[in-house]
């Protein structure tokens, strides 16, 4: 896959991921503080399976 590719794959994932969630509500399932970051948040498992299978989808239809 192309950089050009991976890059349009990261955001459409990262769209398609928020709206996901912002549709069901489900913040504070897949979101959680960042204590690292103080002003940021983080993926919890939940919401890093949930991004990782939007960007495989995404890579897989894109490399057909």
């Amino acid at each position: 896959m192309s950089d050009k590719n991976f890059q349009l794959v990261c955001e459409l994932a990262n769209k398609i991921y928020f709206d996901v969630i912002d549709i069901l509500d489900i913040h504070d399932k897949c979101t959680e503080p960042d204590p690292e970051n103080k002003e940021c948040t983080r993926n919890t498992e939940l919401g890093k399976e949930l991004y990782w299978s939007i960007e495989s989808i995404l890579q897989d239809k894109l490399n057909k």
